[in-house]
Formats: structure tokens, C-alpha cells, sequence
């Protein structure tokens, strides 16, 4: 039996911690042990319904999902959002102190189909379940889709991730041959050992295990050559038919794991996905228009950059450069030759700017016009 090992000095906690990982909570801080260091049935029960919620975060499931799309698109795939019909399961065979384990994501803490079982799942609607196919066709298609000892397949088959956070839900199998399972092929003689034979009489034994709810989750499928790309279409119709036929996942036999298409979640991923890309080129284009400012500033000489500096410091952003600057002049910041050479500079952006420069003024009350007063204080500072 593995049995936790704890730190003297660091007890674990009795709960996950708030943001924690709840799959690494799941596997390895399992606390219902009794003093003998044996599970009792309702210690497993309860450390399933103590699990039985919310898992993941949103905001790091929704990069996950976009990064991969980004991957899979770049590499000439495409990816699809499908739905569970009702609970999903993987890793169940998993070992754990409750006796099924759960798969769940290294990093991002929710259950995920890998992609080994991604392809699985498709060679086997290949390989046994699709009828549109006769013997000849069916080897072709295996033999390219997933290639063999001796050569890569054509597809590359990613993890399908959720794509946002999952609800967890207790559930119960009821095995009434569990010691078959796990002893039947060390029986020696079966007369003297009943409680292993497969039989009626054995009554049921209940086993709790974790399962997600009608979670959602992106699968994604790329060529692994650019000129295979044309069989992808077939690739996502086997997917689709052995999520919808088969299911993905453990006791597909009893309808866990059946999955249907869900369009408008795959339409939301690509919009979101090219409104992602659309902030990262106006990024781009921020940081080259940036340099070239930085560039073109360290062409200038060291007062222009100096003035320049100084207007970007500015405590109000939405005050104009030239009201400002000339703020600084009326306060004493500069005189005499540095005063003009100002006052040069705001003479050619007021002459830049419409409005800005007004020798004259035809308002009523002149003393009002602020672009006229403005214009003849330049003026005087440029006779020195």
C-alpha cells in the first residue's frame, strides 16, 4: 500500500488552500486513513464528496485553450469545441486510496483527455466501427492516420483541454466481483476460495469515484505535413463519430463520455483567437512606432530631447504640450538664450498647429483670446 509521507514539522492541511491545484489536492492529500492506516469505506466517500466541485481557473484555462489553438492553426490544423451529454471520466485505473483514480491536467488542475487517447479513440472507430470503409480502405487509413512501428503517423493528435473551469460530481460504480478482478489469476483451487469465483452470490460493493459534469473541451488535430492536410476533413469526421458513437473516457458503456459538436463554442475560440492576434499586431505596431520615436529623439540635440522629456513628464496627460510649455516658460524655468531657444520651438509648433499662432486677434475682448495671448508672449520672450 503508498502511504503519504509528511514532514514532522509540516502537517498538511485539513482543505485545499484557495487557489490551489485540485488535482495535486486529490491525488496527493488524501487524509481519510484511520489509525491503522486503512480506508474505511465512508472515509472514501467522503474524500470524493469533498472534491466534488468547482475545479480551475478561468483565466488560465481560457490562455491554455488559445495558445493551443494558435499551435494547432499554425501548424495547418484545426481545432473543434465538443460537449459532453452527461458525465465524463478518464484515469479511473489510475491507483488511489478510493480505488479510482482521475487523470488530471499537470498544470492546469482539471481533468483532460490526453492525446495517446485522443487517437486511440479514432483508430478504433477506424479500425472496428466505421462500415463506409472495406478492408482495403480500412488498412490504408490505418496505416496513414497512425502509422506503424516503422513510420510516424500522417496527424498529430493533441490533448483535448477543457475550456473552462469543470464541475465535479460524486458518483458510485457498484462491482460485485472485485476480487476476480483483482485475484481471480491466483486461484488454486476455487472450492476453497468462493469469494474469488465470479458468481451471483456475491453481494455489491459500493466504490465512489470523481467524475466531470457536462464539461466542454477543445480538441485539436494538425497534419503532421502540410500536403496531408486534405484528409483532415475525414480525420474530424471519425472524431466526431467516435465521440458521438463510442464516447471518450471510462465506462463509455454505461453513456459516459458521448460527446456532441458544439459549433458556436468552436465560432466563439476562432473569434477569440483572431481578436488575440489582432492585440498582439497593434502591440507590435505600438512598440516599432515607440522606437522609431526613440530613434528620431536621438537624432536630436540634447536640449530639443531635454524639452521633450520634460513635456512627457507632464502630471496631466491631457494638457496641451504647448499650454504646458509655456507654463514653464512664465514660471522662471528658463532665461535669457534658453528662453529663445524655447520660444523657437513653440513658434514652430503653434505655426504647426491650426489656431495656435495669432499674430493678430479679431475677438471683442483680445485679453480673452488665450491662442493670442499666448502668441504674443512668444514673441516677446523671442527678442530676448
Amino acid at each position: 500500500m503508498t502511504l503519504p509521507l509528511y514532514l514532522d514539522n509540516h502537517p498538511a492541511p485539513n482543505a485545499m488552500p484557495d487557489g490551489g491545484h485540485r488535482g495535486l489536492w486529490y491525488e496527493r492529500f488524501f487524509n481519510a486513513y484511520d489509525d491503522q492506516w486503512q480506508v474505511p469505506a465512508e472515509g472514501k466517500a467522503q474524500w470524493v464528496k469533498s472534491n466534488a466541485k468547482r475545479a480551475g481557473d478561468g483565466p488560465s484555462l481560457e490562455e491554455a485553450v488559445q495558445r493551443q489553438l494558435e499551435l494547432v492553426t499554425t501548424l495547418g490544423g484545426r481545432g473543434a469545441v465538443f460537449a459532453a451529454d452527461w458525465h465524463f471520466a478518464t484515469g479511473l485505473g489510475l491507483p488511489h486510496p478510493v480505488e479510482n483514480g482521475l487523470a488530471w491536467h499537470h498544470t492546469l488542475g482539471v481533468p483532460y483527455l490526453a492525446g495517446s487517447a485522443v487517437k486511440g479513440l479514432v483508430r478504433a472507430w477506424v479500425e472496428v466501427w466505421d462500415d463506409s470503409l472495406d478492408d482495403e480502405q480500412r488498412q490504408q487509413r490505418l496505416a496513414t492516420w497512425f502509422g506503424s512501428l516503422d513510420q510516424a503517423g500522417a496527424f498529430l493528435f493533441f490533448d483535448a483541454l477543457p475550456i473552462a473551469p469543470v464541475n465535479l460530481r460524486a458518483d458510485v460504480m457498484t462491482p460485485h466481483m472485485g476480487k476476480w478482478y483483482e485475484q481471480g489469476g491466483e486461484i488454486q483451487d476455487w472450492r476453497h476460495e468462493p469469494d474469488k469465483v465470479p458468481a451471483d452470490w456475491h453481494a455489491p460493493v459500493p466504490v465512489p469515484f470523481l467524475v466531470a459534469s457536462k464539461p466542454q473541451l477543445l480538441f485539436g488535430i494538425a497534419p503532421r505535413h502540410p500536403d496531408l492536410a486534405s484528409e483532415l476533413d475525414a480525420v474530424f469526421k471519425a472524431l466526431k463519430q467516435a465521440l458521438d458513437w463510442l464516447g471518450a473516457g471510462a465506462k463509455t458503456a454505461v453513456g459516459y463520455g458521448q460527446m456532441q459538436e458544439n459549433e458556436s463554442g468552436t465560432r466563439q475560440l476562432y473569434k477569440d483567437q483572431e481578436q488575440r492576434e489582432q492585440k498582439t499586431r497593434e502591440a507590435a505596431e505600438t512598440r516599432r512606432r515607440e522606437a522609431e520615436r526613440l530613434a528620431e529623439r536621438e537624432r536630436l540635440d540634447p536640449f530639443e530631447r531635454t524639452l521633450l522629456d520634460l513635456i512627457d513628464a507632464r502630471p496631466d496627460k491631457n494638457q496641451s504640450e504647448i499650454v504646458y510649455l509655456i507654463g514653464q516658460v512664465k514660471s522662471g524655468r528658463w532665461q535669457g538664450e534658453e528662453r529663445q531657444r524655447v520660444a523657437h520651438w513653440l513658434e514652430a509648433r503653434m505655426k504647426a498647429t491650426k489656431g495656435q499662432w495669432k499674430p493678430q486677434s479679431q475677438a471683442k475682448k483680445p485679453d480673452k483670446d488665450r491662442d493670442y495671448q499666448n502668441t504674443l508672449l512668444v514673441l516677446q520672450w523671442l527678442k530676448g
